[in-house]
């Protein structure tokens, strides 16, 4: 019996992309492009020259995969992974990852610059039972991390400077004046209040027994369930950290779920709900009717905008996303239906395989995007429940990191731990850095009875 058009079209194309990337990917048990140093006359023996396996994979490399990868759907990149996760004793020994993703100024500048530092470019023979980082996950990884939550992509990435990120937060920008040709500059400064964040670990341990992939082996099915555990670790933490971001607290340990503080956790970090409260604007949607002109103006969702984003443009700042929960955009959608002669909405990307219909401010079209799931959850203030809408600059918000910008694969192979199982440690670790406070706003949203 012949496959389906579907599935054949889908193996043709996780067979192109295989061999798109695969020679990048091979180049991980290959010899390094290093140089080797002439020898020196009238030396008989200069000792036998150090094994060259493993290599670490360049940023170039990293950007390379990335773009090939973006092109290409979900359930070819979840095949790919299915394959690679497959391919065994490959990656860098974890010590020489940390040596290479290290805190030095002076590492950082050989990544930039493209050069690799010897002994992680010769990296050791990993022929014995040791963690493993397995870089050649990571680019594929990060591909279908992003596609869950799109906002961790369009966030800019920033190296941490610390166990706690610190940064000068803009509060004011000063001013600037016109002066004579002969005159003399006037001094001025912007303001500024000193910030910090947590740099906060997610993690997620996933993995099988032996007994089970002997299982799998002897039934004779066609699948990978390490594959599938990574795919579920990676949709946790995507959940979890979309959380963290739109509604986390680090500092105020009596917050809650059900406050305006968020729910505390010492080791994650404080986030948009928590800090976005100096200028947000409420709105209870169920006071607007279209019909009773005398409700207007200023309880609709379009006038709510426009007034969250009026001291965020007054300020010289530029909203280029809203986020909210779902429920939200339905009644913005049944508020404007009225106001719509024919439904042909603006969509525009995103993000990969992400669209978000953009709707008209007084500042131009600003997309509303949807966070699935409960990452933007209700919250008492007095007896009013209410949700918030986040109406972002992006420029101005940053995820400070450590290692790397994106989901990190540990494997731990089969006995290490004392146990038959064959283990992968997901992690990542981030931060959130709001640079300019007044350039950032949010709708608090009446929830709807």
């Amino acid at each position: 019996m012949g496959m389906s058009p579907e599935l054949e079209a889908l193996l043709k194309g996780v067979l192109e992309t295989q061999e798109q990337i695969g020679q990048t990917l091979l180049k991980m048990n290959e010899a390094p492009n290093v140089a080797t140093p002439a020898p020196t006359v009238g030396v008989e023996d200069q000792g036998t020259p150090a094994p060259a396996t493993r290599r670490f994979i360049s940023p170039d490399e990293r950007e390379m995969l990335a773009s090939t990868l973006r092109t290409k759907s979900t359930n070819e990149i979840t095949s790919l992974i299915t394959r690679q996760a497959s391919v065994k004793d490959t990656g860098i020994p974890l010590d020489l990852w940390l040596n290479t993703a290290g805190f030095s100024a002076q590492t950082a500048f050989n990544q930039l610059s493209g050069q690799l530092d010897p002994d992680i470019a010769k990296a050791l023979d990993t022929g014995g039972a040791t963690a493993l980082i397995r870089q050649d996950l990571e680019p594929m990884l990060y591909e279908v991390f992003i596609r869950l939550f799109p906002a961790y992509d369009r966030f800019p990435k920033e190296p941490a400077n610390g166990l706690l990120h610190a940064w000068n937060q803009i509060t004011a920008y000063g001013d600037a004046k016109f002066m004579a040709e002969l005159g003399t500059v006037s001094d001025d400064t912007s303001a500024y209040e000193r910030k910090s964040t947590n740099v906060a670990i997610l993690a997620t341990r996933r993995g099988i027994s032996l007994k089970s992939q002997f299982a799998v082996m002897a039934g004779g099915m066609n699948y990978n369930p390490e594959a599938l555990e990574l795919q579920g670790g990676l949709r946790a933490m995507s959940h979890r950290m979309q959380k963290a971001i739109f509604e986390g607290n680090a500092t105020v340990a009596s917050g809650t779920a059900d406050d305006e503080n968020g729910l505390y956790d010492a080791n994650g970090f404080s986030g948009l709900r928590q800090l976005l409260t100096a200028n947000a604007v409420n709105l209870d949607p169920a006071s607007f009717d279209w019909d009773d002109r005398t409700s207007w103006p200023g309880t609709s969702f379009r006038n709510a905008v426009d007034s969250a984003l009026l001291p965020v443009t007054q300020s010289a700042g530029m909203t280029s996303i809203i986020w909210g929960h779902p429920q939200e955009k339905i009644t913005f959608d049944e508020q404007q239906d009225p106001n719509v002669r024919l439904v042909a909405p603006n969509y525009v990307n995103i993000g990969v395989g992400a669209t978000a219909q953009a709707i008209n401010t007084y500042a131009g079209q600003i997309p509303f995007a949807i966070v699935p799931g409960d990452s933007i959850s209700s919250y008492h203030i007095g007896p009013t429940l209410y949700r918030d809408l986040y109406m972002l600059d992006e420029g101005s918000v940053t995820l400070p990191y450590l290692g790397s910008p994106g989901p990190t694969v540990l494997e731990i192979p089969i006995g290490i731990s004392g146990q038959l199982t064959h283990l992968y440690i997901i992690f990542m670790m981030n931060g959130l850095a709001v640079k300019v406070l007044p350039w950032n706003n949010k709708i608090r949203v009446k929830v709807l009875s």
